[in-house]
């Protein structure tokens, strides 16, 4: 455990008190969610089954997070205090706990982490904790929250195994990732990851090259046993009903052509080149709002612009239509935010950068000390993985409402080791001046945390005036 100065401890829990009167705020008016989630635990309470594809639109997600609320729900003295208040408030009070077991986890990791720079972890802190997206994911009532813990339960259970290999550390990291699979499907992509990084250090560890191999192995196949007969993912039935274990509410799109547009409903991808290979920051400043309908703005079919502005915005999503936009007022706030965002942004792609090189360096030349450094790729790996399934994901529906960036936020957790990378490398070249340039990266910093309050803040009023009981 490192120590830390007293002015940190205050600090760090001034910036986790704030990020949860926000929640607070939103889950105090909120009645409304991304997708009817409360069809699901409402089939789960009346009938006592668990739902299946074909019974409602959210009804192919793995069951988990709906089970758990519909258990919850049914406790004797909250069913009665129930009969007058919504499923939807319980609901948004069971995931805004499980939004702050996240950030408890985050704050530790950070706190933790080798480096005696105390604002940069504060910052690094306050990012993702008031994180605008974040922040109104954890007032919803959807699976994503769930998801979200148990992904950082899991990343957090395996950095702390890489560092000492303690056994039962590594069947947190199994139970946390199964757990995270029975709430989101896309936590596949952390078991995966997992399972890599463990084949990483097993070869750069020569020593231990089999052991940690068996290791790799029974975590891996551990994982498809248990996610097959867990069900409440209801594999086997659907591979039985469908001939896929895993389902969707959407059918596939045909494929996009590298440069000649074509369009399906709601794109959405409209060409490779289009989707993957622009950053539309311009139109993205003159429509700081996605269009939700048939007619839509230049942003909406490039990946990159819509994980940006999804990002760091709660109202650029423009829904659920309670949390659509009312008026201009939001919208200069909005394109100051997006501004603001940029240099965090440049930050963390210059530490993807420096990583990966590092890993690459490491395994290479099976240097287990240089690979160490970066937790055997633990970070570099995890956002490859959710990189691929986002960008697979868009190409493969085209539906714009699938170009979500909370769909990688259960990798959150590895946000912060590309910050400190990249702060590290550029300390070491800017030498004399690095304390000055500091300066600046923290006042910029600390706007853009502010204008994430106001962000969050108007979007509080917003719903407020539309439900002011």
């Amino acid at each position: 455990m490192i120590n830390m100065s007293k002015k940190y401890i205050v600090l760090i829990l001034i910036i986790l008190f704030l990020s949860i009167s926000l929640r607070l705020g939103l889950v105090r008016y909120n009645r409304q969610a991304n997708d009817p989630h409360d069809i699901v635990i409402s089939y789960i309470i009346k009938t006592g089954k668990l739902p299946e594809n074909e019974d409602c639109w959210e009804c192919f997600q793995p069951k988990l997070f709906h089970y758990t609320a519909a258990q919850i729900l049914q406790i004797p003295w909250i069913d009665s205090v129930r009969q007058d208040i919504s499923l939807a408030l319980f609901v948004e009070m069971i995931n805004l706990i499980a939004g702050v077991l996240t950030l408890l986890v985050v704050g530790i990791f950070i706190t933790n982490l080798p480096g005696k720079n105390e604002t940069l972890k504060l910052l690094i802190f306050g990012l993702i904790a008031l994180n605008p997206k974040l922040i109104g994911i954890n007032s919803q009532f959807t699976n994503d929250t769930f998801a979200i813990l148990f992904g950082t339960l899991a990343l957090y259970c395996m950095y702390l195994f890489l560092l000492k290999q303690k056994q039962v550390t590594f069947l947190l990291v199994l139970l946390f990732t199964l757990l995270g699979i029975s709430s989101k499907t896309n936590i596949w992509v952390i078991a995966i990851a997992i399972f890599i990084v463990i084949l990483i250090k097993a070869w750069t560890q020569k020593l231990h090259f089999a052991q940690l191999l068996l290791k790799g192995l029974v975590f891996i196949v551990a994982t498809l046993i248990f996610s097959t007969l867990n069900p409440l993912n209801q594999y086997i039935d659907n591979f039985q009903k469908h001939g896929s274990p895993i389902l969707m509410n959407m059918e596939k799109k045909p494929f996009p052509n590298f440069f000649k547009k074509t369009e399906v409903a709601m794109p959405g991808i409209v060409s490779i080149y289009d989707g993957l290979f622009t950053f539309k920051f311009i139109d993205l400043l003159k429509y700081p709002l996605i269009d939700n309908g048939h007619n839509y703005s230049p942003s909406r079919t490039s990946l990159w612009t819509q994980l940006y502005g999804r990002t760091h915005s709660i109202h650029f999503d423009n829904w659920p239509p309670t949390w659509s936009a009312n008026g201009d007022k939001s919208f200069n706030h909005t394109r100051a935010i997006f501004i603001m965002a940029l240099l965090p942004t440049f930050i963390f792609l210059s530490g993807i950068l420096l990583e990966i090189i590092v890993l690459m360096k490491s395994i290479f030349k099976r240097d287990n000390a240089l690979a160490s450094t970066t937790h055997y790729g633990l970070a570099a790996i995890t956002l490859f993985g959710y990189i691929c399934f986002i960008v697979i994901f868009s190409l493969s529906y085209r539906h714009f409402s699938v170009m979500k960036a909370i769909f990688i936020y259960p990798a959150l957790l590895i946000f912060p080791l590309f910050f400190i990378r990249a702060i590290e490398f550029f300390e070491l070249r800017l030498k004399n001046h690095f304390h000055r340039v500091f300066i600046i990266f923290t006042t910029w910093i600390v706007v853009l945390l502010v204008l994430y309050i106001g962000d969050i803040l108007t979007m509080i009023q917003l719903i407020r005036s539309r439900f002011p009981n």
